[in-house]
């Protein structure tokens, strides 16, 4: 079952490389303009602000998309029941 999350992947300028961060935000954490204009330079500080610490460093957020799902691997093995 889909929750009420947001999920984007966030792209990061790390030097001349791009990296790629998957984020899952609760729904209530984060304003209705934020999530329909997540480009715009003030929802980029809401939202590069609620990154992972070693992704934050790395730079500015260069793109927002939106994904479907994030999903979560427990650590049972592949066809472990």
């Amino acid at each position: 079952m889909m929750g009420n999350d947001i999920n984007w992947i966030i792209t990061i300028l790390y030097r001349d490389k791009l990296l790629r961060c998957a984020l899952k935000i609760p729904e209530g954490i984060i304003s209705n303009d934020c999530k329909q204009y997540p480009m715009e330079p003030e929802n980029r500080e809401i939202i590069h602000d609620l990154l992972p610490l070693h992704v934050k460093s790395c730079g500015k957020i260069m793109e927002i998309e939106k994904i479907f799902e994030i999903h979560i691997i427990s650590n049972q093995k592949a066809g472990e029941k």
